[in-house]
């Protein structure tokens, strides 16, 4: 609706550079802002275009707002009213039948509704969660799971190009204390007195793998082995089995990859040291101390970053600028990368290196997750990962389900903390939200059960739509209209969380719509027309819910 609305005032305003001799450049490049009135005294839409370009044509914002309405095209089958409001806005208010070909869209379309193209856009690559493959999965990896997994369903309905990728952190130095913690463990296992150091992986879920490796071939001929070999086939065993674990808790959530990527495939490949070559040559590397230094530049981080250790080792940011290169080598547009809010220190670096190895460095954007609390009875549950003392998220997964967790997980926006509340998540009444939500669609799918128990033709074909006029249909009808400019609106701007607050502002709409008005009632005509109107709800509702990954019940 609102890319209708741009399209009919960059008309206008061609034709006022015509007639008028208004000097207007390039206006079929020009964003003309369009936004969703609140207040209904000032029309469905509005767009402060006049404000924006009057200067710039030398004129007076009101002026600029006149001539636009009056240069409009004369179709008046989209809007019943255009005025100009205050200092120059331009208010819309649109015609009766607009409204209800709304709904006419929503049954014609179906699942489609709310669906657009995107052709223009940069191919997407969409890396998320690649949690360090050193232990289960907690709630703060799930949330940035259900933000990922969102998102990825939220761009290609709007059209995108997209892939998803897992990045597994299998290299470096957390896989060898991975590795140690494990042997240690498996030791003790054997009968052998070993002191378990600090800095290791305490949880139980080490001390099962443990178990695990004794009953298998390798944990036979282990004691044989060198500590080298034995430290690296520990390491590989450990990370291997948590990696699959790992990806069990994911494939429960509703969440698949298009691929995972390994950062040793970066060390056996040489990318790393190709990448440190470019680098190089392009004059970003200096030795200092015996270690390869990344000379920032002063605006893009505050100090230099070491890419390769005086031992030789590189360091994670040499493979993170070796693995943004690889992506961006496939052909990759856009990079949007969801990380854990403790990494916003590392956001100027990266992007520094993209920038340094040629690439525009506004072609990765970052979303940062904040941290998750639970909170049982009230009480806040602490959480310590290295000690092993967090809740895993098949834990919360086992006690809340897959529907509640993501919804909650994405009823904030994801750089805002939250505190997740176990005990509402699971709730039957309005104050949990997906239940809210859920319930409108059960709802509806129990009023067509009823009216076939009752012997109530529901046929869809030919409602009369005049029979919906009181102001909370039109309110319900509007805020349907809004479903596929919500949707665009959040791809562009990579916030999934906008998904959920117009399905609570539905719920919200259509309950209280429910309560005042009988759906089945006993004029033929305007049972029909409601009946229409509800099986459209239902199907926004479902449309909606499919892009959170969340189910869409029939009953509840």
């Amino acid at each position: 609706m609102k890319e209708r609305i741009r399209t009919i005032v960059k008309r206008s305003l061609a034709a006022c550079a015509d007639k008028e001799r208004i000097d207007i450049p390039d206006v079929d490049s020009l964003k003309i802002e369009v936004s969703r009135s609140k207040d209904t005294r000032f029309g469905d839409y509005a767009t402060n275009v006049a404000l924006t370009l009057a200067k710039s044509v030398g004129l007076k914002p009101r002026d600029l707002a006149t001539l636009i309405t009056e240069n409009l095209p004369s179709d008046r089958t989209l809007f019943e009213t255009v005025h100009t409001a205050g200092p120059g806005f331009i208010n819309f208010s649109l015609a009766r039948e607009v409204w209800e070909d709304v709904l006419h869209r929503i049954h014609r379309q179906k699942e489609s509704y709310g669906r657009s193209e995107k052709p223009e856009a940069p191919r997407v690559l969409l890396e998320f969660v690649s949690a360090n493959p050193t232990g289960p999965l907690h709630v703060g990896h799930g949330r940035g799971a259900a933000v990922g997994d969102t998102l990825s369903r939220l761009l290609r309905t709007c059209g995108y190009n997209l892939s998803t990728e897992y990045y597994v952190n299998d290299a470096g130095n957390q896989m060898k204390i991975l590795g140690r913690s494990l042997l240690l463990r498996y030791r003790q296992l054997m009968g052998v007195e070993t002191e378990f150091p600090e800095n290791h992986y305490r949880g139980d879920y080490i001390k099962d793998l443990a178990s695990e490796l004794k009953g298998t071939d390798l944990g036979g001929n282990m004691d044989e082995l060198p500590d080298e070999q034995a430290l690296e086939l520990a390491s590989k065993y450990a990370c291997d089995r948590i990696l699959e674990g790992i990806q069990d808790d994911l494939s429960s959530f509703g969440v698949t990859y298009d691929a995972y990527f390994r950062e040793t495939k970066l060390h056996e490949t040489g990318e790393i040291a190709a990448t440190l070559d470019e680098l190089r040559s392009r004059g970003r590397v200096e030795e200092k101390e015996g270690a390869l230094w990344f000379v920032m530049n002063g605006d893009q981080d505050e100090k230099d970053r070491v890419l390769v250790r005086a031992t030789g080792e590189p360091t994670y940011f040499a493979a993170d600028a070796a693995y943004h290169k690889d992506k961006l080598g496939r052909g990759y547009g856009l990079l949007v990368d969801i990380w854990g809010a403790d990494h916003h220190g590392y956001i100027p670096r990266v992007r520094a290196a993209v920038e340094a190895l040629g690439y525009d460095p506004e072609v990765l954007r970052v979303l940062l997750v904040q941290f998750v609390t639970l909170v049982r009875e009230g009480r806040k549950i602490s959480m310590s990962t290295r000690s092993g003392e967090f809740v895993t998220l098949k834990e919360v997964l086992d006690e809340v389900g897959s529907d509640a967790a993501r919804f909650f997980f994405l009823s904030k926006r994801c750089d805002s903390h939250l505190d997740f509340d176990l005990d509402l998540a699971k709730k039957q009444s309005r104050d949990n939200p997906v239940y809210y939500v859920q319930y409108v669609h059960a709802r509806v799918c129990s009023i067509f059960r009823i009216a076939e128990e009752r012997g109530i033709d529901a046929d869809m074909t030919d409602p009369d739509l005049s029979a919906l006029s009181p102001p909370e249909e039109q309110r319900l009808i509007k805020h349907l209209a809004d479903f596929p400019d919500m949707l665009a609106e959040a791809a562009e701007a990579l916030e999934p969380h906008r998904v959920t607050f117009y399905l609570i502002d539905l719920a919200e709409l259509f309950h209280a719509y429910y309560h005042d008005n009988r759906v089945l009632t006993e004029d033929a005509t305007t049972k029909k027309a409601r009946l229409y109107l509800v099986e459209a709800v239902r199907r926004v509702v479902a449309n909606g819910l499919d892009i959170l990954g969340v189910s869409a019940p029939e009953q509840m």
